[in-house]
Order: C-alpha cells, then structure tokens, then sequence
C-alpha cells in the first residue's frame, strides 16, 4: 500500500483567530489562568531512525552527531513535528501549503504549474499575516508575515505586526554515543513528491485537497536495494532502543494552548509520532514520553514574597492535566474528522500485514488504475 495517506479538513471549521497573549503577561483575559514552565521528555526510538547530516563525508553516513559524538535531534526538528500536529488537530492555518506545484519553465521562466492547487484552498486557511490575529497553532509556535498572496489577508499591517515570537522552546535532543546501531542499509530510491497525481492529492469532488501528509508507520523490515542509485543513501541509522532526552520550555499559554502543546506531545493510547529521514520506507517511528513536568505561578511568584513554582508533575499527573483540559479543548478547537484519520495512519502497533512501498511506474500509467484512490493501491 502506498505510504502515505493526507488527513482530512474539515472545511467547515476554518482557523480560529484570536489576539494572542504575549510573553511578559501574568494573566490572560478576565485574570484568566496562564501556563508556564518545562516538560523533560524522553523519546523512544520504536524503529530505526535517521537524522542527515549535511555535512557528513562517511560512508555509511551516520545519524547526526554533536561535537561530542552524541546523537541529536534538532530541536527546529521536534517542534516542527508538534507545530504539525497542533494545527492538523486543532484548527490551524496551512503554514506549509506553497499553493502551486511542479513549475513548469520555458526560457528559464516559470510559465505555469503541474499542480495548480492554490485557488482550492479558501482564503481563511491560509498563513496567518497579523500578529493581532493568529491560529491557534501561530499562538503557540510563533508566526512571520507571509509573501503577498500567500497568507489569509493582503491587508497591510504596521512592521510592528508581522511578526509574533513563538511560546514554546525545545532544545537539541541527545542520544549517548554508545546507542545502538541498525544495519547498513542502501535506501530505495526517494524522490520529490508528484502533487500532480490528482486522484492521491485531491479529494473525490477534485474542489478540494486532500488534506496533510502524514506517513504510516511500518511493522516490516525497512526495504534494502542494496546498492547505490542516483535518488537514495547509503546510511547506518539508529536502531530501536535508542533514548533521546531534550526538555521543552513554555511561557504563557492559555487553556486552549496547553491542551494543544500536550495533546500534540503525547496523542492517544495507541499512536505514535514519525521523525526524521526515510519516513516513507519505515524509518522514524518514535514514542514521545513525558517523564516530568514543573509548572511556574509567575503571578504568584511576583506578586508574592518568595513565591514559587509548584512541585514537580509525575507522568501520570502530565496525563490527567491534559484529559482535564482536553474537556473544553475538544468543544472548540478540536477537529474529530482530522483526529479519526491520524489515529488510522499513525496507529500503533504497525498493521503486520500491510506492507507499504510506493506503486511503481508501470501502476500509476496502467489505464486501469487511472481514478483509483490511495487506499486501493496494492
């Protein structure tokens, strides 16, 4: 079955935008309740993965490293990956939708699109472009104005209103050096994404994308070709056992906020995260375990002599703060139709009898394939 399957909008509830609480407030609106302080995060490795380098020179090339021989993962990495899932979940704007795709040049000139999908996306799910008006999602993790054209509005704003600092932090994940290794492995063959394809990356009524990306993860082995192409590596990835541990600051959240960065942190029971290279072939399946949390009372801490922060939270006590805040999260911000399709994809354990790879050439120019959906792909 094909890798990847896009998770549904639900075009009928567009962004939520709202003026966001800055850094340096202590209550939110109506003395509402503001969340700030630090999570310590374990991540699990739960199939091979596999961090490039961009300057690496081995061969095999190596996960990448720090300067001490430890592995990492980038914090930009890990905070792309929850921004994802906070706006999949929770209303957010398109901040990865370029709109048209596969130019098409004629004296070095782009002169039209393969994939001319901008004009099927209303407005309203666009990039955020105004500081004073932001998703949920741009609340969190921060917001640039956009090119023209490319956001929800032209609108012209002050300079002091295209940019909003993101309210959450996450720093380098590390991995001992000592951490165990997978096989050398010849990857097949990846390749830009086709967006052309309509039958994969529209909907049925072809009115309306499909949805985000994600990757399912694998029960099998990930595929070997065993020698060098012109579109794959030749790698050494971390195997499955590996512990990554990263700690990840936040200031300033509402309600609706903390329930989203937690939710995108630990999912349901039964799903798991994807990072890293090789998506498509199983590689970057990974557990994301909160193992500690403090809160920090900043309103009391400076409102009050000695006032400090609250006594650390176990895992267990991380879990039932998110299920009591997810209660009106979900009756706001929540997307079910956006949640049902990420459960399907990144359910965990991995589907053993479903094996994925990409139909090849010969399936997608078969007239008998032609209007055939991702889901019957052998």
């Amino acid at each position: 079955m094909n890798p990847y399957d896009f998770v549904r909008i639900d075009w009928e509830k567009p962004p939520l935008r709202e003026k966001p609480i800055w850094h340096y407030q202590l209550l939110g609106q109506g003395q509402q309740k503001l969340f700030s302080g630090h999570i310590g995060l374990a991540i699990h490795v739960e199939t091979p993965l596999f961090i490039i380098d961009p300057y690496s020179k081995n061969r095999p090339e190596k996960s990448l490293c720090n300067k001490q021989g430890e592995y990492i993962i980038p914090g930009s990495s890990i905070k792309g990956m929850l921004r994802s899932v906070v706006e999949t979940l929770g209303r957010g704007c398109l901040t990865l939708f370029d709109g048209d795709y596969e130019p098409i040049k004629k004296n070095g000139r782009v002169v039209n699109y393969k994939a001319p999908y901008k004009e099927l996306v209303s407005s309203d799910f666009l990039r955020c472009t105004n500081n004073n008006e932001l998703c949920l999602s741009c609340r969190i993790f921060g917001m640039m104005r956009p090119k023209r054209g490319e956001g929800n509005s032209d609108e012209e704003v002050g300079e002091g209103k295209k940019l909003f600092l993101g309210k959450v932090n996450i720093g380098d994940a590390h991995a001992p050096r000592t951490s165990p290794l997978y096989d050398k492995m010849y990857t097949a063959d990846l390749m830009g994404s086709q967006p052309h394809h309509k039958d994969f990356y529209l909907d049925s009524t072809e009115k309306n994308i499909a949805g985000r990306k994600y990757y399912f993860h694998h029960a099998t082995r990930p595929l070997d070709v065993g020698r060098d192409t012109r579109y794959n590596r030749y790698i050494q990835p971390l195997n499955k056992g590996t512990t990554f541990h990263v700690r990840l600051d936040f200031v300033s959240l509402t309600a609706d906020e903390f329930a989203a960065l937690l939710l995108a942190i630990t999912l349901e029971e039964g799903m798991r995260h994807k990072i890293g290279y090789a998506k498509p072939l199983g590689l970057g399946s990974i557990y994301l375990n909160p193992q500690n949390m403090t809160l920090i009372d900043y309103a009391s801490r400076y409102a009050q002599p000695g006032g400090r922060g609250q006594p650390p939270y176990t895992h267990g006590a991380i879990m039932q703060l998110r299920d009591e805040l997810f209660v009106a999260f979900k009756t706001t911000q929540l997307v079910p139709l956006s949640l049902q399709d990420l459960r399907r994809i990144w359910r965990w354990p991995a589907d053993p009898n479903v094996i994925y790879d990409y139909p090849d050439y010969g399936w997608f120019k078969d007239p008998e394939n032609y209007g055939k959906r991702i889901v019957d792909t052998p």
